[in-house]
């Protein structure tokens, strides 16, 4: 196990994750480590398997004095605003559910975890990097449930702020599922950090404007731009850990979104869905007001879509 790790769940040489608790569950596993958390598998008895996001130290610090300069809620409040109504199944909800969550204590502080419904499935980052089948077959539905994801989101006040591929994920059944809500903010919120995944950024986002929900709807046309081509819109040399690489990784990918037009998505992409390359490009639109005003609209197109590539073939 990594010392870094080992530090997060205050655990000594002689102990291992299975014999940690949050609150009441059991961690049977870690799944992912991330910069910012981790995520655990973890039960609470004898019932069926929980996802436990634990913040790291220094992310957890940052998390709350932005929760409290902005007058925020946490992540595992915001998750239970968007949770299905009472009475829907939860399997059918677009959204990943959050179940709680709470303040573990450790000799390195306060860790602030959620917890979360267990997802048996697949980053569609890496589904796209090792071109998995089963994103080629459902990646017109995926489109259609995330958008309906935004659109709750939406409905209920927020923008996600956050959306990309490293966000949604597809269960082995092939349901997608929007993912981490640790940015999401009330709609006309302005930041003074430039705060998201500097690819998928819209425009305003880089200019630290306040946000609206046509800002998610510039994130993602990013996201079926990946999809459905295999790689990004815009691409940048600097990728590294470096912080002077990654300053300079964010000034060249904020003036490729802010003044760049994307490649044509059908140049990469022949077999592009009929009518997925005007719906890419007009949610990638510059100015906040040539999108899709509201994700309503953008169902309709994306129910539009056809099954057949631009060349005629049999597309999905």
């Amino acid at each position: 196990m990594a010392f870094s790790l080992m530090r997060l769940l205050g655990l000594s040489a002689g102990d291992s994750a299975q014999n940690r608790r949050f609150g009441d569950y059991q961690v049977v596993k870690l799944m992912h480590e991330g910069e910012k958390s981790c995520v655990y598998q973890a039960r609470l008895g004898e019932e069926a398997a929980f996802a436990i996001k634990a913040y790291r130290p220094g992310y957890n610090r940052t998390a709350r004095r932005l929760a409290k300069r902005y007058h925020t809620r946490m992540e595992g409040e915001m998750g239970l605003l968007v949770n299905p109504p009472a009475g829907t199944d939860p399997k059918e909800h677009p959204i990943v559910r959050t179940i709680g969550f709470g303040w573990e204590f450790n000799d390195r502080g306060r860790c602030y975890y959620i917890v979360q419904e267990y997802l048996d499935g697949f980053n569609t980052k890496h589904m796209i990097a090792c071109e998995h089948p089963l994103l080629k077959q459902r990646r017109l539905e995926a489109a259609r449930t995330v958008a309906r994801g935004l659109g709750i989101i939406h409905e209920r006040g927020f923008v996600h702020r956050d959306l990309c591929t490293d966000n949604v994920l597809m269960t082995r059944d092939g349901r997608a599922k929007l993912l981490d809500l640790g940015f999401m903010a009330p709609i006309g919120l302005s930041f003074r950090e430039k705060s998201g995944t500097p690819s998928y950024m819209s425009p305003e986002q880089f200019q630290a404007k306040p946000l609206n929900p046509v800002s998610d709807i510039y994130s993602f046309g990013v996201v079926l731009y990946e999809i459905f081509t295999g790689r990004l819109p815009f691409l940048t040399p600097y990728n590294s850990h470096n912080r002077d690489l990654m300053m300079r990784r964010m000034g060249d990918l904020m003036r490729q979104h802010l003044r760049n037009p994307p490649p044509p998505p059908s140049s990469l992409a022949p077999d592009l869905p009929q009518g997925m390359e005007e719906i890419i490009l007009r949610c990638m639109e510059k100015s906040p007001e040539d999108r899709y005003q509201g994700v309503r609209p953008l169902m309709v197109a994306l129910a539009q879509v056809g099954e057949k590539g631009q060349n005629g073939r049999a597309s999905v």
